[in-house]
């Protein structure tokens, strides 16, 4: 894909199709010392954050996928420009293991989909998460 290509938005079907690609694998924790950072290492994921709009009812349903949550969360909260804690990020409980590999509880997932409801359903949308 062109640079012009990733500026423009992207198709309903598109938009299904790379939330069906979506892992939770999609998404690298490092630990700082002020809290988690994520970084987004698949493309699929990367594209999502080009088009904020049209694809968050879509990534509001992947929450309820234990095997998409994390990247559906995380993406969810770069696109829509909340404020969040990075400790725990924004409400996800992330635990580092010494070899720097991320264990997170796929129970969180009902929460963090209450939550993004609670968010989509409020006019205007909080600049935080209820």
């Amino acid at each position: 894909m062109t640079e012009h290509d990733l500026s423009q938005s992207m198709d309903p079907a598109t938009i299904a199709r790379l939330v069906d690609q979506l892992s939770n694998e999609d998404i690298r924790w490092d630990g700082t010392l002020v809290g988690f950072v994520p970084t987004i290492v698949s493309d699929s994921a990367r594209l999502l954050l080009t088009n904020s709009d049209a694809a968050i009812p879509q990534l509001l349903s992947a929450l309820e996928d234990e095997s998409k949550f994390v990247s559906a969360h995380v993406l969810l909260t770069l696109l829509s420009g909340v404020e969040y804690q990075t400790m725990p990020w924004n409400g996800l409980k992330v635990d580092l293991s010494a070899d720097g590999k991320a264990h997170i509880d796929k129970r969180q997932r009902f929460e963090l989909a209450r939550r993004w409801g609670a968010w989509q359903k409020a006019t205007p949308h909080p600049r935080s998460l209820p």
